[in-house]
């Protein structure tokens, strides 16, 4: 993510998004009749979510459901219009990474799980359940999450929503999955034994306890389901042994999961369909076959500063698969003030053919994209190691020639990109009208996934050998090829890590990528981000309002701005590392290489929060380097990393190279973030920016990069670090360092 936005280009988005309006659609209907809402909790018509109640079966799917929202209990704008259902009822599942919603009167999370007595009242407070995820084991643990399919408690941490503004008497209850919900599983959930800021039990609303207890219920037709979901609940329960009373139940309900294909079939038909059309039909053997895509050179810039030799950006030509026009009309908006991004058509939507599936749009059979590269100075010695590199939050292919990639450059590494068409700069008026209107949600996200082709087919370009190494502008004066298109890696950071894993688990023609300053699944991220709250007007950048206000503005129910966004992230999850995490590194998608990944993440990180990049670790099955924080860096009381692997040893204690994937913390001394879903305290420098900066970073990844090897750079050490130019900005936390490294 990247803070830096630009007033005109936010006014420009405005005044485009304001004359822009989404089609409504008819919901899907099995012809079930079930009334609306689930009345057990009565606070949003959507809670409890995510929540079976609110599907409707369907054999023709992957999880034999399919998501049944009904328009008239979808949440309503202050303009009185609903969020159009249509796209999510294309879903068969919830989220993997869904936090699970709900509203309990009165709640205290303290009181309930017996762990008041070690509440500090602070930001990381250890009485808090995310200071000790493993308390979701204790037999007597009074909320439970419950995998179907397998018996097993599912891990997860519990917080109240504890957003700016929130009251005390709206905060919803989220429950987050702490290694995501397996795809096509169906979930349990138990709540029971909830107590209150005095510490007495709070009694269960009429509704449930009817269905509980045999009792008159509004929905009496839906008592049979209920009965089953108690009864599969204890079942678990008692078959391990733990004791269980259905009367101190408060809550009950179950929820499936998106199946595999439905999360990634439509990424993965327009990869295959476009690489059959170049000629590729056995993508994940290693072999590169058929042609090269087709691309122009337009500008070839010789560069002589710090480690560049030469920038060349180009057009590749990529087959279309949305019906309106991708690419923005101008790329540039010239004015007397300064020049802005041109922007994109909002709306673009997927073309879909008979077979339900994206098909090459007839009218507009391909786009013409733009792309750079930066050859390092060293490529004129030895052949460069290319790069995809993914840029930050709307931002532009252009951070690729900047200092985001210079540790890479040094190294000899070719860093290439494109921009993340659905979440660049051409698409700020188009993120701003989903903000204002969330039924244009899927606009976003099918540009999202015709993005990621975009960066596939750039891929193709680069290894193939009559692609971009075949073209004078990568080539020296004797006709040789600048770079080695035998092996390509991948590196991002901020939306690049987030987006870039998704990409990863895409991609064919590269195995090893490095995702910077990471994390995944944007219901957890956005809350927990200083990029995205904030308030419509801030003093200290007049006319420059957060990306938060306009949905909060737009949907000002704080239980409600939690819903939207958990809505949002089921469709989010074809666009971003969420939606494919469990098949990023050693469960490959079909036809999909398997890939090794390492993960660079910074301590206390103001725009991307750690707990997400420890949640993306656990899922893709990454080991911890453990020995990267100090004692008492990290918010855990055991300062542990729940569910994570260290590192192999010797027989000295000395880490051994891992071959796998891997989690690594860089440690800039900042404050650690809050537990709670807030943005950290604005006190001193953002971390974000510094391991991708870092030298020893830069040899990590270069080892990673050549030989799969994850390495420690820092001989057994701590990985503090200090970025040049920050040294005063970020205080070192004087209780824990006796001396500022930086100094």
């Amino acid at each position: 993510m990247s803070r830096t936005r630009h007033l005109n280009v936010l006014a420009l988005a405005i005044v485009l998004a304001s004359t822009v309006s989404a089609a409504g659609a008819t919901p899907l209907d099995d012809g079930t009749v079930r009334l609306p809402c689930d009345a057990t909790d009565q606070a949003l018509c959507l809670l409890p979510f995510p929540n079976d109640y609110f599907t409707r079966l369907d054999p023709s799917t992957g999880t034999g459901r399919a998501i049944n929202f009904l328009l008239a209990e979808m949440p309503r704008s202050v303009a009185g219009k609903p969020i159009d259902p249509a796209e999510w009822n294309r879903n068969d599942g919830f989220s993997p990474g869904s936090m699970v919603l709900t509203f309990v009167p009165g709640l205290d999370l303290h009181q309930t799980w017996g762990t008041a007595g070690l509440s500090t009242g602070g930001p990381n407070d250890p009485a808090d359940h995310l200071a000790d995820i493993g308390r979701y084991e204790a037999p007597d643990a009074p909320i439970l999450l419950i995998d179907a399919t397998t018996g097993e408690r599912w891990p997860f941490w519990s917080e109240l929503d504890r957003n700016a503004q929130t009251g005390e008497d709206e905060r919803l209850l989220i429950l987050r999955p702490a290694t995501n919900f397996l795809e096509g599983h169906r979930y349990l959930v138990a709540l029971r034994g909830l107590r209150d800021a005095a510490g007495g039990v709070i009694p269960a609303g009429s509704e449930f306890a009817a269905y509980r207890d045999g009792g008159l219920a509004l929905n009496p037709a839906r008592a049979e389901a209920v009965e089953g979901i108690i009864d599969s609940i204890e079942a678990a329960e008692t078959g391990r042994g733990n004791p269980f009373d259905r009367a101190a139940l408060y809550n009950a309900w179950d929820f499936t999961i998106a199946s595999e294909r439905n999360l990634s079939e439509r990424a993965l038909h327009i990869r295959d369909d476009a690489l059959g059309m170049l000629g590729e039909t056995t993508p994940d053997d290693g072999v590169v076959d058929g042609n090269a895509p087709a691309f122009a050179i337009t500008t070839v810039t010789p560069r002589t500063d710090g480690a560049r030799l030469r920038q060349v950006e180009g057009t590749i030509t990529v087959p279309n698969y949305l019906h309106l026009p991708p690419n923005p009309p101008v790329e540039r908006i010239e004015n007397p003030v300064e020049n802005l991004p041109g922007q994109s058509v909002n709306g673009g939507r997927f073309v879909y053919g008979p077979d339900g599936l994206p098909m090459q749009n007839p009218a507009i059979p391909t786009i013409d994209v733009p792309f750079v590269c930066t050859i390092p100075a060293l490529a004129a010695s030895s052949p460069a190691h290319p790069t995809i590199y993914g840029h930050g939050l709307l931002g532009s292919r252009r951070e690729s020639t900047g200092g985001s990639t210079d540790r890479l450059r040094e190294r000899n590494f070719m860093p290439c990109a494109t921009n993340w068409m659905g979440f660049a700069e051409y698409d700020v008026a188009n993120a701003v009208q989903t903000l204002l209107d969330p039924s244009n949600m899927p606009s976003m996200i099918d540009r999202a996934q015709q993005g990621f082709l975009n960066a596939i087919t750039l891929q193709r370009a680069i290894v193939h050998p009559e692609g971009l190494a075949a073209d004078p502008a990568f080539q020296d004066d004797d006709g040789d090829a600048l770079f080695d298109h035998t092996r390509l890696v991948y590196d991002g950071n901020s939306q690049g890590g987030i987006m870039g894993g998704a990409l990863t688990a895409l991609s064919v023609d590269l195995t090893r990528a490095t995702l910077g300053v990471v994390g995944m699944n944007y219901s957890t991220l956005l809350n927990r981000s200083v990029d995205w709250e904030g308030p419509l007007v801030n003093p200290e950048e007049p006319g420059l309002p957060s990306y938060s206000s306009f949905l909060y503005t737009m949907f000002p129910d704080k239980q409600e701005q939690q819903l939207v966004i958990a809505i949002l992230q089921m469709l989010w999850d074809r666009g971003e590392a969420n939606g494919y995490a469990q098949h990023m590194s050693s469960d490959p998608l079909p036809g999909t290489p398997a890939h090794q990944v390492l993960l660079h993440v910074a301590l206390g990180d103001f725009q991307v929060t750690n707990v997400s990049a420890e949640v993306e670790a656990r899922t893709i099955g990454a080991r911890v380097m453990d020995t990267a924080l100090l004692p008492g860096r990290h918010w855990t009381v055991d300062n542990g990393f729940f569910g994570m692997e260290g590192f192999p040893r010797d027989g000295d204690g000395s880490l051994l190279p891992w071959h796998g994937s891997a989690l690594v913390y860089w440690d800039s001394g900042n404050y650690v973030a809050p537990n709670a879903n807030v943005p950290p305290l604005e006190d001193g420098g953002d971390p974000h920016e510094d391991p991708r900066r870092d030298p020893r970073s830069g040899d990590q990844r270069d080892v990673f990069f050549r030989t799969g090897a994850i390495v420690d750079v820092m001989d057994g050490g701590a990985y503090l670090l200090c970025r040049p130019g920050a040294e005063s900005s970020i205080p070192r936390v004087p209780s824990l360092f006796g001396s500022d490294w930086c100094v």
